[in-house]
Order: structure tokens, then sequence, then C-alpha cells
């Protein structure tokens, strides 16, 4: 997932170029999610000073511990195409601990914010809401079972007698009148 932050504004945007406010962003719970970074100002990408430093963090509350974190993001590219990268990991016992005991629920709101810190001066998004949403496939639900497997049906045919039609398991077709 790419963010954009307006410098300007603190809030995150639509692109480089759209600076209309973004006010929710989409999370599935256990997944792990780079969150691409890049920062603009007056419609283009600009690199943070040198040393740059930045936070990623989902709240439930404002006062509240972190139900997911990452406190380092890794650098690509220089000036228009830097890139700061966080690797979210959403596979957190606070997570969990807002799930459970009741595994039917379908998702959470949370609060969603970004920080740097350039030169000793720190600097953050204007917070934003988030969804996260409950997994689905979580790898120890085995293979589904089939209600009914046929090799073999009769059919009618418009004159009234009975056609018997089987597959073989090679998957060879073979019809019979009965």
């Amino acid at each position: 997932m790419r963010v954009y932050v307006n410098l300007d504004s603190s809030e995150f945007v639509v692109s480089p170029t759209l600076l209309q406010r973004v006010s929710m962003h989409y999370f599935v719970r256990r997944d792990t999610v780079p969150v691409e970074v890049q920062f603009v100002r007056g419609g283009s990408v600009v690199e943070l000073g040198s040393g740059a430093t930045g936070q990623l963090g989902i709240k439930k509350t404002y006062t509240g511990s972190f139900l997911a974190n990452d406190a380092g993001w890794t650098q690509t590219g220089t000036g228009s195409s830097a890139v700061y990268q966080f690797d979210l990991a959403l596979n957190t016992t606070e997570l969990d601990a807002e799930f459970n005991p009741d595994a039917t629920t379908d998702s959470i709101t949370a609060k969603f914010e970004i920080s740097w810190t350039v030169s000793g001066t720190t600097s953050s998004t204007m917070p934003c809401e988030c969804v996260i949403y409950n997994d689905v496939i979580r790898g120890t639900e085995g293979s589904v079972s089939f209600a009914n497997t046929m090799n073999q049906f009769d059919l009618r045919a418009s004159d009234n007698s009975i056609w018997r039609v089987t597959i073989d398991s090679n998957g060879i077709l073979t019809t019979t009148k009965v």
C-alpha cells in the first residue's frame, strides 16, 4: 500500500497532485503490510532531510497502547523518487485481544498516524481512522468436502428413454441407453 503525506497540511492525500484528504485506511488482521510513504509538497514528491526517521502506529484510543506499530522505515530512492517503507505487522496479541473472544467480529475501527523526525524536529500526520478487517483464511481450515461426488447419473430424453451417463476416473464420459 502506498500513502502520500502532504507536508503543508500534514494530511494523507490521494496523490502528489490530487491533494484531497484521505480519511480512512483499510487493513486485514494477521497480514504484514508494506506501507510505502511518499511526502509531497507543491504537487511533487520530495525527500526528507538526511537522517530522517519515522514511525507508524495504530491505536484503538489516543491514550491506549499500540495495536500495531513499526518504529523504523527503510528509505529507497532520492529526491522525487524517495520512498519510505514500513513493514506493518498486523499479527499482534493486542489485535487478537480486540477480536477475541468473539471470533465473529468482522472489523474494528482504530486510529492511524505516521510521525517523522528530521534534524531533531518531530512532525506527524493528522490522525485518521482505519478499519482492520478480521481475516478469513487462517491456514487451519483444511480442505472442503463436497456434498455429492457423482460419477454416474440418469437422464430422461424427450422420447422418454433413459440414458445413463458415466464419468470414469480419467474423466472420460460414456452414455448408455438403459
